[in-house]
């Protein structure tokens, strides 16, 4: 569908042909973003003596920016007409600008812009040419460039050397007089107080630590610290003594439980199979009621089947 057919289908809503419909309908489905096929097919539906009225309204609703705006293009003519009667000059004179259009569908109008043009093949022997002048312009390039750091460096070089050589002068005759003016005292104070401090450690008296907590706090550290700790191994982890399993104590059935009124509330509980079990073991316990305890099996194991 071309502008021209969307026009004159806008201009036709309220009597559309079978074929502008399709093509309306083909448009929706390729562009399920377009407004104007949605709200075109949702007021034929409405206009249209029927029952269903609402599958198309569904999909401009969802799309609609402005549901109010949507409802009087459906349900009024006279908005529809106006839009019409505003929009037809403009949109034939852009028509008429772009030239000729005689496709049979929107979507053939948009592959020649869509679909991108092959790459024309490139000529070697160009292209050779093309990077020769360019490598040799950056050669060029960097020569000039070169040069010109190099003169500037030496420039620069000889000004600082012209420049260090009073600085150093004037360096050299300042450290003389600095050093015929220092005595060497400063260096025995040095070693006077190197020594003082050497006297004040030895002279140092040992503090005793009142406080009864500190004193237990040290000897633990010292006992601690005469230790000789070693980090064990697998293997001698391995050969220590394993842990009790506690699940064991669980699982297993205390001799005191096992009687004929646990049984019972067992069976009660729904749990026939621990039940079957501790009769079992009564009829070892009291082999003198083993027919009765047999009984009672045989009744669970008919109830189960």
């Amino acid at each position: 569908m071309n502008p021209l057919q969307l026009l004159e289908s806008i201009q036709r809503i309220h009597q559309p042909s079978r074929e502008e419909l399709v093509r309306l309908v083909k448009l929706h489905k390729a562009f399920p973003y377009f407004q104007i096929p949605k709200v075109l097919l949702a007021k034929y539906e409405f206009e249209k003596p029927s029952d269903d009225k609402n599958d198309m309204l569904h999909h401009a609703a969802i799309t609609s920016p402005d549901r109010a705006w949507l409802k009087q293009l459906v349900e009024n003519k006279e908005v529809i007409d106006k839009i019409i009667v505003q929009f037809n000059p403009r949109l034939q004179k852009a028509i008429e600008a772009k030239g000729p259009q005689n496709p049979n569908n929107l979507i053939d109008d948009l592959d020649d812009k869509l679909v991108p043009e092959p790459s024309k093949k490139p000529n070697h022997a160009e292209r050779n040419i093309l990077l020769k002048k360019l490598g040799e312009d950056l050669i060029q390039a960097k020569n000039i460039n070169t040069s010109q750091e190099s003169k500037k460096e030496g420039n620069q070089e000889s000004s600082l050397q012209k420049e260090e050589i009073p600085k150093e002068a004037e360096s050299t005759k300042q450290t003389d007089n600095l050093v015929e003016s220092e005595d060497p005292a400063p260096k025995r104070k040095k070693k006077a107080r190197g020594d003082e401090l050497i006297e004040s450690i030895k002279r140092r008296d040992k503090v005793e630590i009142q406080d009864e907590k500190k004193k237990e706090q040290i000897d633990i550290i010292k006992a601690f610290s005469k230790r000789e700790i070693k980090l064990a191994t697998l293997k001698e982890i391995e050969t220590q003594k394993k842990q009790d399993d506690l699940s064991e104590k669980s699982t297993k059935l205390n001799p005191a439980l096992i009687t004929e009124s646990y049984a019972n509330l067992l069976l009660k509980q729904g749990k026939k199979q621990k039940a079957k079990e501790i009769y079992k073991k009564l009829m070892v316990k009291f082999p003198d009621k083993n027919t009765y305890f047999a009984d009672l099996i045989k009744e669970i194991e008919e109830n189960q089947s």
